[in-house]
C-alpha cells in the first residue's frame, strides 16, 4: 500500500517519468557507489555501501533535465556501519555519465562526506 502511494504521489508530481528513466539505467547509481566505496571516510564512516536494492530510486529523489543529459538524484543507501542519502548529479557526455557531484549524507552524525565535488 506505501509503494502504491508513492508512485500515485510520484506520478501526481510528474516525477513518474524520471523514476523509470532512472530504474532504466541502474549502472548510473551503480558506479556512483563503487565512488564512494573506494573513498576512506566512507569505508570507516558507513562501511562498505551495499547495491540499492528496488525500492531505494522508488523512495529517493530523481530529476532528469536537458533533454535527459543532465540529473539529480538523491537515494538512501546502507552501509555494513550506518546509513544514509547519497545526492549525485551528473552530465551525460555521448553515451557516459559524468559525476559532478557525489556526496554522502550520513544520518546518525550528520556527517556530510564529499566524494566528487
Amino acid at each position: 500500500i506505501i509503494a502504491c502511494l508513492i508512485l500515485a504521489y510520484g506520478i501526481s508530481q510528474g516525477s513518474f517519468k524520471d523514476m523509470a528513466q532512472a530504474y532504466a539505467d541502474p549502472s548510473l547509481f551503480q558506479k556512483a557507489i563503487t565512488q564512494a566505496n573506494k573513498n576512506n571516510e566512507v569505508l570507516q564512516t558507513l562501511g562498505t555501501i551495499e547495491p540499492l536494492d528496488d525500492m531505494a530510486i522508488l523512495e529517493g529523489n530523481t530529476r532528469y533535465s536537458n533533454n535527459n543529459k543532465a540529473m539529480e538524484a538523491t537515494v538512501r543507501v546502507t552501509g555494513k556501519k550506518a546509513k544514509g542519502k547519497m545526492d549525485i548529479s551528473a552530465q551525460k557526455i555521448g553515451s557516459e555519465w559524468n559525476y559532478e557531484i557525489i556526496k554522502i549524507r550520513v544520518h546518525e552524525t550528520k556527517q556530510e562526506i564529499i566524494i566528487k565535488k
